[in-house]
């Protein structure tokens, strides 16, 4: 992942002037619009009911991170690359011959501006699956950063890392969610997603797993989406999750009550009545380009659970982030098992499920078939006009007056102090 750069709209916070001007020219710009409602697609659930029997285990998910670390760097091509693939097909058909409901793994392979990489993809779907069946994608990438650029030892920095939490932390807990999943007995797809070549040190930075797996996706992949959740750097024993942006806020706006469930969200009670702790902070975001891209991009909700504050008072995309100091002692398994529960609660309460109303618009609007017109019309034919605001025309005119009037002061202010 990267730190995405100050955009102009961050500029603006800090500079009330600017701003004012831009919602002056904003207003100043005569339009027309139709009021739709927009509608959530999520809706809210009953989520205590589960808390007690959530099984999600860190101390597993920790073995897990510990032996991913014992490979070493786990690079693009490289043998402990393929050896955590070959481990993941083994544990899955393991569990497969303990459950009914069966997962389906397979590798895909790319070679892209002459990178191969391979993503491992498992899907669980449910008896009554169809083209309808709606699916959630889980997703974290495997292959750890070939460049420690930000470690203080110049000597060091182009030597890859071992990348405990910064890789081996989120495909960790999609190992343990593919191990208590199957009992769930859901009735939507799972699909977990392990991507390759996300930490690639490449110029400019490309998300190759992520974009490849995009790529493949067709429109039916896409519309049954629910949602796309990427779970990255999660075992900082000091964890602190934030809003992250670019993401889809309907998608967001269900994290919190999941959290609050849990006890993750300061002075709020759990399901037990405990206040909670200052885990998951709303009112932080902070801007992080990752594997959810890929899925923001071809119109797939996402969002990235990440905690980018890695290691004792660090800031955002400092302390051991792309050092050789991301080692598995700085892994927590009580950490691990904390986002691995809130994902578990999320999947169980079908907090992430598409609420039936919105499903059948989207439908409806996907399979419309366009009437056909005479593509002779003139313009003299008659058409549906879209509602039109005079009073906000008006208020348009009179918003470029105060600007033009606003320009002018400033102007002759500015002309009479260099005099």
């Amino acid at each position: 992942m990267l730190m995405r750069k100050p955009t102009f709209f961050d500029t603006i916070q800090k500079k009330p002037i600017v701003a004012f001007f831009l919602v002056l020219c904003v207003c100043s710009t005569p339009f027309t619009a139709q009021a739709d409602e927009v509608l959530s697609p999520y809706e809210a659930v009953e989520m205590c009911q589960y808390v007690d029997d959530l099984t999600f285990n860190g101390t597993l998910a920790n073995q897990s991170v510990q032996w991913q670390s014992s490979l070493g760097p786990r690079t693009i091509g490289s043998e402990a690359s393929a050896i955590f693939r070959a481990s993941v097909e083994e544990n899955i058909t393991g569990w497969n011959q303990q459950n009914t409901a069966q997962w389906n793994v397979s590798m895909h392979e790319y070679t892209v501006d002459n990178l191969t990489f391979t993503n491992i993809q498992a899907s669980l779907r449910p008896e009554n699956f169809s083209d309808n069946t709606p699916r959630i994608v889980l997703v974290a990438h495997y292959d750890s950063r070939d460049a420690a650029e930000r470690d203080p030892d110049m000597n060091r920095t182009g030597d890859p890392i071992i990348g405990a939490n910064d890789g081996a932390s989120g495909a960790a807990a999609l190992l343990e969610l593919a191990r208590i999943i199957p009992p769930m007995q859901l009735d939507y797809e799972v699909e977990l997603l392990w991507t390759d070549a996300e930490d690639k040190n490449h110029t400019p930075h490309t998300f190759f797993g992520a974009d490849a797996w995009g790529g493949d996706q067709t429109d039916v992949d896409i519309n049954r989406t629910d949602a796309y959740i990427v779970l990255d750097m999660i075992g900082d024993a000091d964890l602190q999750l934030t809003h992250i942006w670019p993401g889809n806020d309907s998608l967001w706006s269900t994290i919190t009550p999941l959290a609050q469930s849990l006890g993750l969200v300061e002075d709020h009670p759990d399901c037990n009545g405990v206040p909670g702790i200052k885990i998951l902070d709303m009112n932080t975001s902070i801007g992080v380009s990752d594997d959810h891209l890929a899925a923001l991009e071809i119109g797939i909700p996402a969002i990235d659970l990440i905690d980018i504050r890695f290691g004792p008072n660090a800031t955002a995309f400092g302390g051991y982030w792309h050092t050789h100091e991301d080692t598995p002692d700085k892994v927590s398994a009580e950490s691990l098992q904390t986002v691995g529960r809130l994902v578990e609660l999320g999947l169980k309460s079908d907090a992430w499920i598409w609420n039936s109303t919105v499903r059948q618009v989207a439908a409806e609007t996907i399979d419309e078939e366009p009437e056909e017109t005479d593509q002779t019309m003139d313009s003299t034919d008659d058409e549906t006009e879209p509602e039109s605001y005079p009073m906000l025309a008006m208020a348009a005119g009179a918003s470029m007056t105060i600007l033009v009037g606003v320009i002018l002061t400033l102007n002759w202010k500015i002309r009479k102090t260099l005099k």
